[in-house]
């Protein structure tokens, strides 16, 4: 373990000495530094957004469960539910429908899958079907929110200060679509123009900018200033929950970063010997990324939020589901387990596509040594990832079911600690590090390129020296 927090301590040193250079060069050259403020004042006009409740409600004290419905649309929405603010939805249509069209592109659903294999075209169509799609998610989430939270008392979340027909079933869901295309559009807006993945960044800052405020409750609830012969140990309760927050970070971290090398040589050029020579299949330790754990706590938070349609006091199907379909329960937590278990071998394969690097391989003359091309080559791809998804289910399991353990033993979810978020917080910095190593690298290489056009134009426009007066005949 020392020698794992030594490698990521010293990974983690030398990419802030290389980032800090890169800065710096990035401040010189002015492009690469115009785009990482533009994607700074986007997440802020976000930040800020999500802090600007919707006029006519009045916000009240809740604590959303990171675990339940709601709980996931303000962490994948970017945060903005907690104050149901104009952003209260943030990007969750999108990424739901994302979802959906990831699965439909498979061989389940023929039509989307001949239009994920006919090139750029087919994308174009794919992304305008997925802008339809977000509209109507963001509807029908805008409705399923008016009805099961504001209109529901069991929620004490928010209350009504404009009753009437119109404001609830029109201004309402109006604003919480038009907030939640506002958020896609910044989103958007930073992919193209800005650093980094759009849509993870705004889920990023969510999660960032709720960090104080439960790092703030830990501490209240750990740490109690009026008994002083107790407070050394108290305090180190609030250390011992730091370090095992960073310590989540850290596997994360890890888990992202390692991969399985599967070495291959190409035909005619001949068999490499020394190690450095050889090229690489990299495929991801986690293949599957955090898509299993949030399909499948959408699954298993779905009966409880549209039980709350039904009646408290007189419907024993919601009483039933209130006290076995919560993922705090043993059915709720098994629920939760089989379902990602599943996403994560669906989604591994999915995601790692060994039928199209099989088909590659046998275009290319490349293989893997001891592998025939062809199907040989698929059938051992496959073995591999199913492989990889057995570490990848395990691990996100234990990710996943980390905050319903911590609430199980008697911890406030104010404090607890979300693998889900932890992920997100990895993956999303690691690979906005990653895009701005390769804008700048790419930057670089422009400005060489541009000095040596400068120079041979030099060159070329320079007076010719006549080559006969160096002669001696």
């Amino acid at each position: 373990m020392l020698k794992l927090l030594a490698k990521v301590w010293l990974g983690i040193n030398s990419a802030y000495v290389s980032l800090k250079n890169r800065a710096y060069f990035a401040y010189r050259e002015k492009i690469l530094a115009r785009k990482l403020i533009f994607t700074f004042f986007l997440l802020v006009i976000f930040i800020v957004c999500g802090t600007i409740t919707i006029p006519g409600l009045k916000l009240l004290q809740f604590q959303l469960d990171s675990n339940s419905f709601l709980g996931i649309i303000n962490t994948v929405g970017g945060g903005g539910l907690l104050n149901f603010s104009v952003v209260a939805l943030g990007i969750s249509p999108f990424i739901t429908a994302s979802l959906f069209m990831l699965i439909a592109q498979t061989k389940l659903f023929p039509p989307i899958h001949r239009l994920s294999q006919s090139g750029p075209a087919g994308r174009r169509k794919i992304n305008i079907i997925t802008r339809f799609l977000t509209l109507l998610v963001a509807v029908i989430q805008a409705v399923v929110l008016i009805r099961t939270v504001i209109l529901n008392p069991d929620y004490g979340f928010v209350r009504l200060e404009i009753n009437t027909p119109v404001f609830i079933w029109l201004v309402l869901p109006l604003v919480l679509v038009a907030g939640s295309l506002f958020s896609l559009f910044l989103a958007e807006q930073i992919t193209d123009k800005g650093v980094g993945n759009g849509t993870s960044l705004l889920i990023f800052s969510g999660i960032v900018v709720g960090l104080p405020r439960r790092f703030q409750h830990a501490f209240e609830y750990l740490v109690d200033l009026s008994f002083s012969s107790s407070l050394i140990s108290q305090v180190l309760s609030f250390i011992l929950y730091i370090f095992g927050f960073l310590l989540i970070l850290l596997i994360a971290i890890y888990v992202y970063l390692a991969e399985r090398k599967i070495p291959i040589q190409q035909t005619g050029s001949g068999m490499s010997k020394n190690i450095k020579e050889i090229s690489i299949l990299p495929l991801k330790l986690n293949p599957a990324g955090i898509m299993p754990v949030i399909f499948a706590l959408i699954i298993v938070s779905l009966p409880t939020l549209f039980s709350g349609f039904l009646d408290r006091n007189t419907s024993a199907v919601r009483n039933w589901i209130d006290n076995n379909m919560q993922i705090y329960h043993p059915i709720g937590l098994i629920i939760f387990i089989v379902f990602n278990v599943s996403f994560s071998i669906i989604m591994s394969l999915q995601q790692s596509r060994v039928d199209k690097i099989a088909q590659d391989f046998a275009k290319n003359s490349t293989f893997i040594p001891g592998i025939r091309p062809g199907e040989q080559t698929e059938d051992y791809l496959i073995s591999v990832v199913l492989r990889l998804s057995v570490f990848s289910a395990i691990y996100l399991t234990f990710l996943g079911i980390l905050q319903p353990v911590e609430i199980m033993l008697g911890l406030p979810s104010a404090i607890t600690i979300s693998g889900t978020s932890i992920i997100i917080l990895a993956t999303t910095t690691l690979e906005t590090i990653s895009q701005i190593k390769a804008r700048y690298d790419a930057q670089k290489v422009l400005k060489q390129s541009k000095k040596i056009r400068k120079n041979l134009q030099v060159r070329k426009n320079s007076p010719s020296i006549d080559s006969n007066q160096d002669l001696l005949w």
